[in-house]
């Protein structure tokens, strides 16, 4: 009895010296290679690929499979999709120039002017009197050259309060996808306060200044309704020549375009009919570029949610929605009864909430706060996946609330006040205020827009230019100066400019030309038509078109079983140790028909799930 068990240990220990043989011929010896099999750093990229970029593999799972064996399959099957390509010499090749310039300037006004110009002109002043007094310095720059709108004659609090500004965008907001939707921007009240000199008077213009608009300064409205309108374009088609008599030409058309209310005034447009009366319920808009759903629409007033997202969702998988702040867990699902059961983090609070059910097509409240519901959710479909198994399809909505006249909104960090157009059916158009002060330089607006003060004082000696600057009828070493205040409104994003070369083409702004492209190669992506795992049972023995890739132990996987057996390896389980993943790589085996065989295995499904993350990370290199 006792000889019997010594036996057994013995062929068990030989067992493990046999399989551990050739373990130190894999790279950095992180997996045992059985004796009598190649290591796969051997296997080339043909094993994997044909010459034409399908794949000439199939990955074969056992019929007594763990998941974690389908898991590691699935993972196989993915990786191969990096290196099913094919590589061509590219053809009409292009080169894309692309240049971001600087952000456009919507409106820029000189709110204070002093120089030759506003003296002469806006103040009359005559060349042999009222120029000696030019002045030499900052504190002598006068109180009288700020912009009265027409010229520079007004004084500081003259400007301030009647200053105004309107500018119209043609593309800011969409329904439904379409992006037509300008806006009208009215900004009123402007004035300055002062850092340089921090005791301003109020005489010239501050060297530094904030920007400080009150209260209900600013207005930005949409209007909802689309219309079609027709813009004449006046081409000149041949330019004249007076000398030949040949005259000019002109090609006067009719263009027709669709837009709202601002793009069809920046168009200096005619209106021909209206395409849409405004937003409905069950449509998606932006306002200021966030995404609304309009639940219902009544008089002046609507109610609406952020549209947070869509995602599928895995059963005992966390993932955020979208980009909200929601992460939420499916934490089981029922095809047949068409329900999910979900709970949900507020990741900014940390705040648990559920489990609450959700039915198929039908709204859930996860989330309640006073009149807002802060998260709604829909389960929007149920599906199985061999993998993954029961997934749910499910979409969310924040912040619904109903939105009328006076209704506060948050707006980078700001607070704007809602005025509402509608009638019952459709949402006609919205405007917002701002109901705070808004006071810095540069002082950014609803992250859209930024408005920025400057000041500029120059000096200039006579002596310099020997030059009688202020006409006194002697050129002395004196230095005068010139002055210029500005507000300047810029967009917050620059304009992406493209430009697209073929060979021939000249490089703007030099002497090359494009003469060719230099070891550019078109990538043709092969999908594959047939699926790329089998089942053990599944293997045509007489008929093997391709190589395979066995996932799983002998005792999982019968094609292993058979390949354990014809090449004298160890069968039983014991000899391998614990969690240390199995490769190993056979060229042309016999009972396959000659084709090539990678063995991916363990002795438990953890450490086959390790096998197969290290022949992923060669299949990676491979591409």
């Amino acid at each position: 009895m006792m000889m019997k068990g010594f036996m057994k240990a013995l062929a068990l220990l030989m067992g493990v010296v046999f399989l551990l043989s050739t373990a130190g011929a894999s790279a950095g010896s992180n997996y045992m290679v059985p004796t009598g099999l190649k290591d796969i750093s051997t296997v080339p990229r043909s094993f994997f690929v044909n010459p034409d970029g399908t794949p000439n593999v199939k990955i074969v799972v056992g019929s007594y499979a763990r998941a974690e064996d389908v898991a590691s399959a699935a993972d196989i099957a993915a990786a191969l999709g990096s290196i099913l390509y094919k590589e061509e010499e590219a053809k009409d090749i292009a080169v894309k120039l692309r240049k971001a310039s600087e952000t456009d300037v919507v409106l820029q006004q000189v709110v204070y002017r002093y120089d030759y110009d506003t003296m002469t002109i806006d103040h009359n002043l005559p060349y042999n009197s009222g120029l000696i007094n030019w002045s030499k310095s900052y504190d002598e720059l006068p109180a009288d050259y700020w912009y009265n709108g027409a010229g520079y004659t007004t004084n500081y609090t003259t400007w301030a309060s009647s200053f105004s500004a309107q500018f119209k965008v043609k593309v800011g907001d969409s329904v439904n996808g379409n992006y037509l939707y300008g806006w009208d921007i009215d900004i009123k009240g402007l004035s300055l306060s002062p850092i340089d000199p921090a005791d301003w008077d109020g005489t010239a213009p501050p060297k530094q200044a904030d920007i400080k608009i009150p209260s209900r300064g600013i207005s930005v409205s949409v209007d909802y309704t689309l219309y079609n309108y027709t813009v004449v374009k006046d081409e000149i088609v041949r330019e004249a020549y007076p000398e030949w008599g040949v005259p000019e030409e002109r090609n006067v058309t009719t263009e027709s375009r669709i837009g709202n209310s601002a793009a069809v005034e920046k168009d200096n447009g005619t209106i021909v009919g209206v395409i849409s009366p405004g937003v409905a319920a069950g449509d998606e808009f932006t306002l200021l570029g966030i995404k609304y759903h309009v639940f219902s629409v009544g008089a002046n007033s609507f109610t609406a949610g952020e549209v947070l997202g869509t995602g599928w969702f895995a059963q005992n998988e966390s993932k955020m929605l979208g980009n909200s702040r929601w992460k939420i867990t499916l934490i089981g699902a029922n095809p047949l009864e068409e329900s999910a059961i979900v709970t949900v983090v507020d990741t900014k609070t940390g705040e648990i909430y559920g489990p609450a059910v959700l039915k198929l097509g039908e709204p859930t409240n996860v989330v309640v706060s006073g009149d807002t519901i802060e998260l709604q959710l829909k389960l929007e479909a149920l599906s199985e996946n061999l993998i993954l198994g029961k997934i749910a399809q499910i979409s969310g909505y924040g912040d619904i609330k109903t939105y009328s006249s006076g209704t506060e909104v948050d707006y980078g960090g700001q607070r704007w006040l809602m005025s509402v157009d509608s009638d019952g059916q459709y949402i006609k158009g919205i405007a917002l205020t701002n109901e705070d002060e808004l006071v810095g330089n540069p002082l950014n607006i609803l992250n859209i827009y930024t408005i920025e003060y400057s000041f500029e004082m120059k000096s200039l000696n006579e002596k310099d230019v020997e030059f009688d600057i202020n006409r006194d009828g002697s050129i002395t070493d004196t230095s005068y100066v010139v002055a210029k205040a500005t507000i300047t409104i810029l967009e917050n994003n620059p304009k992406v400019n493209e430009l697209v070369l073929s060979v021939g083409d000249k490089v703007p702004g030099t002497d090359y030309v494009v003469a060719g492209f230099d070891g550019v190669k078109n990538l043709v992506i092969r999908t594959p038509t047939q699926p790329l795992t089998l089942l053990d049972t599944e293997v045509n023995f007489a008929s093997s078109g391709s190589n395979y890739i066995l996932v799983g132990s002998n005792r999982a996987n019968l094609l292993t079983s058979m390949i354990f057996g014809r090449y004298h390896l160890p069968t039983d389980f014991r000899v391998w140790f614990g969690e240390y993943p199995v490769l190993g790589y056979i060229p042309k085996c016999d009972l396959l028909g000659g084709k090539g065989v990678i063995i991916v295995a363990g002795a438990t499904p953890e450490a086959t799930r390790k096998a197969a993350t290290i022949l992923m990370q060669y299949i990676a290199g491979l591409s």
